[in-house]
């Protein structure tokens, strides 16, 4: 991410094409991964390093994909460079499953079932780490769903998809089909087992992915991916470590450590979803320059983020979706504290600060629900009103720029409607 502009529509970054003439390449990684005879009971990993040569060039071929490029190019633009992390590289193999009901419990891997953000590192700044997923069979059992833009995909061969390894919010979760094609895929796939791996049926019931990254950042910021490209490897070996040791034989320590990290990154995909990482980066760094130089430059730059995000969403005739949601009830929130504490310090002497704390997150809870949804607007009206006709009220020259250009951006957001029901 290059540059982050709380006021600008943030468009979806999950990024997709297709391999409609590299599809024999993918037939022939599939076929070796099978020969492997890989478990049917948990998932199944092959670094691209530790690949057989044939292989790993087939691999290497399929990642350096013209079509891979470009799909990056049309976002990133032509300037940004594209690097491999062939150390991140690997193939994927999800076990078959006997019937969908189950197949979280036959998987073992479940922490990919829950919400989550693969990688912590959001916060490097002008490079984006991508993971891109290939794949190289007709999948029928898994579906993968990045839920805050939201979007989703049920990934078969020569099918690309591509999202940023540390930003985006995702999860997979099972196709449920009918019963009787649940019936009929669960006989033919009853004799699966270690020694059965060749049969047709059970090897259809397998889904491999070739799993490819790649570091995206513009040439002059060659620092910043570097650093991005090295932090990544290192914390996805890692985390890849941990997470094939909770597929050991069960006891208290492996439990133990698989629910930490399921809980860890359920966190930091909760707290991408419901408040946003670039949010509180901005908010940080607004702060920071607030203690450097006026209170007034953090009020000013946090409170009308909501009506500008308002106004260009509408003027680029965009839907409403969860992400607009979420940074508009969250720059309200705090615009509606600055403009509560500044109401009542010159009403209240004693600790102004503190009644607006209390009042604030009670009036944005008000969002929450439909039928309530005018009242923060009423209130923040109401008190406009009541600043302007109290002649008792002495006003900074900063608050009577603040009131005004509330007037200002609210009779501009009158002539912008959008769908407040789902805000």
């Amino acid at each position: 991410m290059l540059l982050y502009s709380p006021c600008k529509f943030q468009k979806s970054r999950v990024l997709s094409c297709k391999l409609n003439n590299e599809t024999y390449l993918l037939d022939n990684i599939r076929e070796w991964v099978i020969n492997q005879q890989p478990s049917v009971n948990t998932s199944t990993h092959w670094w691209f390093k530790d690949l057989p040569q044939n292989i790993n060039e087939l691999f290497l071929h399929v990642s350096k994909n013209r079509k891979i490029s470009d799909m990056f190019r049309k976002t990133f633009g032509s300037d940004y460079v594209i690097d491999i992390l062939h150390d991140m590289n690997e193939i994927y193999v999800s076990p078959p499953s006997n019937n969908n009901k189950d197949f979280q419990k036959n998987a073992s891997d479940n922490i990919f079932y829950t919400r989550h953000i693969d990688g912590p590192f959001y916060y490097i700044p002008f490079a984006s780490c991508y993971r891109v997923i290939i794949g190289l069979d007709n999948n029928r059992d898994i579906m993968t769903i990045f839920n805050i833009i939201p979007e989703s995909y049920i990934i078969k061969t020569g099918d690309v998809v591509g999202f940023d390894f540390h930003r985006e919010c995702h999860y997979i979760t099972p196709i449920f089909r009918s019963n009787s094609e649940n019936i009929s895929n669960s006989s033919n796939s009853s004799n699966v087992s270690n020694s059965s791996n060749s049969s047709n049926v059970s090897n259809d019931r397998y889904r491999v992915v070739l799993k490819i990254h790649y570091c995206v950042y513009p040439r002059w910021a060659i620092v910043f991916g570097f650093i991005l490209s090295k932090l990544s490897i290192m914390y996805n070996k890692l985390f890849r470590d941990l997470f094939l040791f909770t597929l050991k034989p069960q006891s208290k320590s492996t439990k133990c450590l698989a629910n930490i990290m399921i809980l860890s990154t359920k966190v930091y995909h909760d707290i991408e979803y419901y408040i946003g990482n670039n949010n509180i980066q901005y908010i940080s760094l607004l702060y920071y320059v607030s203690l450097n130089t006026h209170y007034n430059v953090f009020v000013f730059g946090s409170s009308f983020i909501h009506y500008l995000r308002w106004i260009d969403t509408a003027d680029n005739n965009q839907k409403i979706n969860i992400l607009f949601t979420r940074d508009y009830n969250f720059y309200k929130f705090l615009y509606m504290f600055h403009y509560i504490h500044m109401y009542l310090s010159h009403k209240i002497e004693d600790s102004p600060m503190l009644y607006a704390a209390v009042a604030t997150p009670v009036i944005s809870i008000l969002y929450l629900h439909d039928y309530t949804m005018y009242i923060p607007k009423l209130l923040e009206i109401l008190f406009t009103f009541f600043i302007v006709i109290d002649n008792t009220i002495s006003l900074t020259y900063f608050e009577y720029i603040f009131i005004y250009l509330n007037i200002l951006l609210n009779y501009i957001q009158l002539f912008k409607p959008l769908d407040m029901l789902i805000c």
